[in-house]
Parts: C-alpha cells; sequence; structure tokens
C-alpha cells in the first residue's frame, strides 16, 4: 500500500464506489429485454410464470436503479454509509443473477437455436455490462456473472449433450474473463484515483507552503524582493517596499528590478561578488546582497546591520581599551618586577658570600633555611620569567629524539620524597619508543604536571604513563586526587588561577604551572588534554610524535675546573646602576679571585678601564643601565674602542616581552636577576674556559 492510499483509504473506497453508481441510467436499457423474452415465449411458455418472472426482473432491475440513482445524487450520504451500500449493491447484483437464472432454468429450449439466443445473449450482455461498469467494485460483478456462467455451463452439458460441448466451455470462461478484466480495470482506475489524490496532496502541500512562505517573508527582518529571468519583480515582502518607499520607489508587479534600484535616491548598490552597504541620509545603514538563481532572475536582500555596527565599534573600542589595560599591566609588572629583582639579587649575592665567611656547625641550619627562602622567592621570579620569555617569543625548542626512559627515571627520583610526604605512591611507565621533542621543555612541562598532581593529592596515587596512538606517542599523568571541575577545565591553564588553594599557599605555588605547560605544548606542536571528575582525579595528556630512534646522549661535560684556576685573576669591569647589586657582586667575585672594576655609570667605566693596568676580560653589566643606555650597546662600542675581544655576561631584572627579544637577538650571554651565586660562578667559568678554548 502507497503512502498517498494509506493516507487517503477512506476518500479512495468513496471514490471507487460512487463510480458503479455511473450506470444508474443505463439499467434502465435491460428493461426491454424481458419485454422480449415474454413476448416471444408468450405462445410457447406458462404464462403464469413469465408474467411472474418479468415482474420479478423488472422489479430487480428498478430496484438497482432506485439505489445507484439515489447515491449518485448523495455522495456525502455513499461516504457515511460505505458498508450499507456494498450490502445493497451485492443484494442487488444477486437478485439480477437470480433473475437470468430463473430465465435460464425456465425457458431455455436447448431444441430451438432461437431460443437458445434469444434466452442466452440479455445475461451475456448483463454479465459483461457488469464487468464494463461495475470494475469498481468487482465483488459485485462476481456476483453477477459467477452465477449466470455456472448455469449456462450446467444446462448447455446436461441438456444439449456433446453437440453443446464447445458452447459449454466456451461459456465457463465467463467468469474468468469477468474476474481477470474486472481486476485490470480495477488497478486502473486505483491508480488514477491514487494520482488524483496525489495531485491534490501536492496541492494541498504547495499551498501551504506558499502560505508559510509568505507569512515567514512577510514576518523577516529582511527587506526580501525576488525577479525573473527578464528582471521583472515576481515577489517582495512589506520590508522591501517600505525600504524603496524610504528613497521614493513604488513597488508594483512587473517592474524591473534593475530600474527600481537604479531610481532609487540615492541608487541602490548591488554587487555579485558580495555584499554591498547602503547608507540612508539621517538614517540606518543596509547590507545588500545578491543571489543569482540556476534559471534565471535573481534574490536581493536589504539587512539592517546599524545596530551590528554600533555592537562592533563598541567592542573594537572597547579591545582597544583592554589591549590599553594589558600594556599597561604588563608595563607596570615589568617594571615592578625589574625594581623588585635588583634587591633580590643583591641579596642573594651577599648572602652567597657571607655564607662562606660564617658557616659553620652553629650556623649551618640557619643559613640553610636562609638559602631555602631565596630560592622560593627566585623559583616564584623565575616562573614569571618564564611566562615572559614564552610570551616574548624568544625561546626556540631544539627538536631531537628522547629517550623517556632516561627522564622518567631521573623524575622519578625527584619526585618520591614529595610523594612520600604526602603519602603517595607515583609511577612511572615510560615505555620503549623514543619521542621528536625538546627534551628539556618536555621534562619542564612533566615536572610541573607532576608536581601538580602530588600536590593535589593525598594518600593516593600518580601514574605517569604512555599509550601508542598510531604514529604518536601520548604522556598521561593521571593522579587519583581531587578533581577538576567541569567549568575549571579551561580556566586552570589561566596565568595564577589556582584550585583548592583561596589561603595562596606558598608552597602550593603561583598558578603559573600549567599556564607554562600550555604555552610550552604549543611552542612544541604537542597537543595537551586534561580530563577530571570531582572526587575521583584527573588526567593531563601530552601528544608528540615518533622518533625514529634515540639520538646519541652528548658527552657528559667534565666537572667544572674550580674557581681558582679560571676566575683567579682575571679583570673583571662590573656595570650596575644599583649601588647594593654592584657592592654585593664586587664582594663575590672578589672572593673567587677576580679583579674587579666596578662602575656605576659609562663614564665612570671609562675611568676605570683607563686606570687598569692590564686587558680586562670579563664584562659584567645591567641590561638597562641609567639615563636609559643599553648595556648591550655599551658593550658593543667598547670592543670596538678597545681593540679587542673580551667575554661579556648581560644581567637583567628586566622580563619585558621586547626587551627579552632585544636581549636575545643580541648573542650575548644573559642571566636573569635575582641570579644564584652558585649559577653565577659556573656561567662565569664557562665563558672563560671558552675563550681559553678559542685561543
Amino acid at each position: 500500500m502507497s503512502a498517498i492510499e494509506s493516507k487517503y483509504r477512506n476518500e479512495i473506497e468513496v471514490e471507487r464506489l460512487w463510480v458503479t453508481t455511473a450506470i444508474s441510467n443505463s439499467v434502465l436499457l435491460m428493461l426491454p429485454f424481458p419485454v422480449l423474452i415474454v413476448i416471444d415465449l408468450w405462445h410457447t411458455a406458462p404464462h403464469n410464470q413469465l408474467l411472474a418472472w418479468f415482474a420479478f426482473s423488472s422489479l430487480t432491475h428498478l430496484s438497482r436503479w432506485s439505489i445507484l440513482h439515489y447515491y449518485r445524487s448523495r455522495k456525502q450520504r455513499l461516504a457515511a454509509n460505505i458498508t450499507l451500500y456494498k450490502m445493497l449493491v451485492l443484494s442487488a447484483g444477486a437478485l439480477t443473477s437470480l433473475g437470468w437464472i430463473l430465465c435460464i432454468v425456465l425457458f431455455l429450449d436447448i431444441d430451438d437455436p432461437a431460443n437458445v439466443l434469444l434466452v442466452c445473449l440479455p445475461p451475456i450482455i448483463q454479465a459483461v455490462g457488469a464487468m464494463m461498469s461495475w470494475f469498481a467494485y468487482y465483488p459485485a460483478v462476481l456476483m453477477l456473472s459467477i452465477p449466470i456462467g455456472l448455469t449456462f455451463v450446467f444446462e448447455l452439458l446436461y441438456y444439449g449433450g456433446e453437440h453443446f460441448i464447445a458452447a459449454a466451455i466456451t461459456m465457463s470462461f465467463l467468469p474468468l474473463l469477468s474476474y481477470y478484466y474486472t481486476q485490470k480495470f480495477s488497478d486502473m482506475l486505483n491508480h488514477a484515483l491514487e494520482l488524483s489524490f496525489e495531485n491534490v496532496a501536492l496541492r494541498q502541500e504547495s499551498e501551504e507552503k506558499s502560505t508559510l512562505l509568505e507569512t515567514a517573508l512577510e514576518n523577516m527582518g529582511q527587506g526580501i524582493a525576488m525577479s525573473d529571468e527578464n528582471d521583472g519583480l515576481r515577489m517582495w515582502n512589506a520590508r522591501f517596499s517600505d525600504t524603496l518607499a524610504a528613497v521614493g520607489c513604488q513597488v508594483e508587479p512587473g517592474t524591473n528590478l534593475a530600474q527600481l534600484l537604479a531610481a532609487a535616491n540615492p541608487p541602490l548598490p548591488v554587487s555579485a561578488q558580495g555584499p554591498a552597504h547602503y547608507h540612508l541620509p539621517g538614517g540606518p545603514v543596509y547590507e545588500i546582497l545578491q543571489v543569482l538563481l540556476r534559471h534565471g532572475g535573481r534574490v536581493i536582500t536589504f539587512t539592517d546591520i546599524s545596530n551590528l555596527i554600533k555592537r562592533e565599534l563598541a567592542l573594537e573600542n572597547a579591545r582597544r581599551d583592554a589591549e590599553r589595560a594589558n600594556a599597561a599591566k604588563t608595563r607596570f609588572l615589568a617594571a615592578a618586577s625589574h625594581d623588585l629583582r635588583q634587591p633580590i639579587h643583591a641579596l642573594g649575592l651577599f648572602f652567597g658570600e657571607l655564607s662562606e665567611r660564617v658557616r659553620g656547625e652553629n650556623t649551618a641550619h640557619l643559613i640553610d633555611r636562609i638559602d631555602d627562602a631565596i630560592d622560593a622567592v627566585n623559583s616564584m621570579l623565575s616562573a614569571l620569567l618564564d611566562v615572559s620569555k614564552l610570551d616574548a617569543g624568544v625561546v626556540t625548542p631544539e627538536l631531537q629524539a628522547c629517550d623517556l626512559a632516561e627522564l622518567f627515571e631521573r623524575l622519578h627520583a625527584e619526585f618520591q620524597p614529595l610523594a612520600q610526604e604526602n603519602r603517595n605512591t607515583v609511577r612511572f611507565r615510560p615505555g620503549r619508543y623514543p619521542v621528536a621533542t625538546d627534551p628539556a621543555m618536555l621534562e619542564r612541562m612533566l615536572r610541573n604536571l607532576i608536581g601538580n598532581a602530588l600536590r593535589y593529592t593525598e594518600n593516593g596515587r600518580v601514574l605517569v604513563g604512555t599509550r601508542l596512538r598510531g604514529a604518536e606517542l601520548e604522556i598521561q599523568v593521571i593522579d587519583t586526587g581531587r578533581g577538576i571541575p567541569e567549568d575549571q577545565l579551561h580556566e586552570v591553564f589561566v596565568e595564577f588561577h589556582q584550585l583548592h588553594n583561596a589561603g595562596r599557599n606558598r608552597r602550593q605555588g603561583l598558578g603559573l604551572g600549567l599556564a607554562i605547560v600550555k604555552r610550552l605544548a604549543r611552542l612544541l606542536g604537542h597537543p595537551l588534554q586534561v580530563r577530571s571528575a570531582l572526587g575521583k582525579g584527573s588526567c593531563f595528556s601530552l601528544r608528540m610524535p615518533l622518533a625514529l630512534k634515540s639520538a646519541p646522549r652528548p658527552a657528559q661535560a667534565g666537572q667544572p675546573l674550580l674557581a681558582t684556576t679560571l676566575l683567579t685573576g682575571k679583570q673583571v669591569l662590573l656595570l650596575d646602576d644599583d649601588s647594593s647589586v654592584l657592592e654585593s657582586m664586587s664582594g663575590l667575585l672578589s672572593r673567587w679571585g677576580c679583579r674587579v672594576l666596578a662602575a656605576a655609570s659609562l663614564s665612570q667605566a671609562l675611568d676605570e678601564l683607563a686606570r687598569a693596568d692590564s686587558a680586562v676580560d670579563l664584562l659584567i653589566t645591567d641590561y638597562r643601565l641609567a639615563d636609559s643606555v643599553s648595556g648591550i650597546d655599551f658593550a658593543r662600542d667598547l670592543r670596538e674602542t678597545l681593540g679587542y675581544r673580551f667575554e661579556v655576561l648581560v644581567v637583567t631584572g628586566d622580563t619585558g616581552p621586547e626587551r627579552l627579544r632585544e636581549a636575545d637577538a643580541s648573542g650575548f650571554p644573559l642571566l636573569h636577576k635575582p641570579v644564584n651565586p652558585a649559577k653565577l660562578r659556573a656561567t662565569l667559568q664557562h665563558l672563560l674556559g671558552a675563550a681559553n678554548a678559542r685561543s
């Protein structure tokens, strides 16, 4: 059953039955046949039988005509009484068939050919006529044709003998033909009715869509118009009319759209390449879009974008204000960082010198505590510096094959004490695949992730493992800690954002670790993901490509030469405009055996060099000197003035991105204040050792 037949089943059934009422008038055409039979058989058949049969046959035909005529003129009545109508039609067919059977049984004379023709022909005409006209309801056709056909066959075979065998066989085909052709005609009618109702459904759907389209067009916030292949205006909405009316144009059906747009004051611009803007004098701003139709014609829309333009201007102003505020914040933080680093740098150098002088059994514990406090401050400032370096773009990754087994072994040794402190279990599963990455940056990221996992997990487990993902390896740091709320999964990578640390406990860091991890992952092109469930734990993962093979580890450098072998007797020019830094570093360098020329300004530095009795071996200069002079520029100029090469070390407390990029481009080694004395000594030994190797 098709969808249309299923949807309109009752309506199709009514139409099928109504078709059967079309023969209401043709029924009366059968009335002359009983009259002719009575007249012809009046002298040979009993009169009472003829009259009774005639009355029965005539009454049956008139009853059929009455039923068909009644429902023919009352179609709605037919729809409400389908079952009753079917019963009436079947009953009328059965009675009509019975009338002709009685005619055959009572009046057929096999020995009289004229009688056979007279008695047989009207029933056959009746059966064929029913087949041609009642095919819409073929049960009635079968009710009429099958009994008549079977009666003929019986009469011919029983009374006619072998002479009527051929005639009997021929008559036996009458029911079969009736069924076959009735079925064919019925299928044709069904198909025609389905097509008719399908057209009705399509027309209704089209009308509904047209109504919906008109309603939608009239309620659109845009003005819209469509033209035909000759650019004649076919359809538009009220907003389009109002827009054109505002510029002096009247919209009418069939008007040429191009002429209508050109007649506007000012003319309306239309472009096939993209949107065009139209400013009404002292009024709104419209965006005009044109779409060319495939079979000719075009669609034009007018959209009022006045509010959008205002919002964009407001957003642009807000963005500029935010950028100015961010730039001001950056400048403030850079200045504050520089000013803070100077005294801390001096403090570290003073303490380094002092600790060497007074360390003893009674002072060792106090010295270690002070050293821990200074290291904590240095680590916090270093984290800020790392963020500044990454934002400035001065960090360049060095990709190589990295063996995770050695890295994981080193991290395990480092974090095992912290895990035991929080009663945690930490396990490392490195796998056997090397990866292509920057080993130092990867170690920094994993150190931050593992440190965070251990800080926020107590009496739990932390697993650092790997999973193979095709041509990539995924490193996962999984903990069973407190977890992260879903709405905070992205916020944890924002600077200074910390969960579960409302009191800003220094032991839980500054909230910069994950911000650094995110920047390093972006720099290396290693996708970073986080999954978490409150109360169950978190999983941070990094993906990186596999390496073909592990790169050979660089040869371990030998133990650095003692300060007495490289620093002793070296002439060092120290330039810094901060007196405390100058004093502390001078004392520390002197204790390491250096001959120090200390200067707080450029002129003083030149005076010290003029009085020196030997060439300078090393210049240690602040990046930003008095009067906005760059220590890098001074180092270059001094090399040209003196005419010989000496080593240069730049020490700075400035973290501004622009200054970091400039310092990185200079090629001079750079240390950031505050500088740990041990790191300072190692750097100086490396510079002087490299100079000795070159010479």
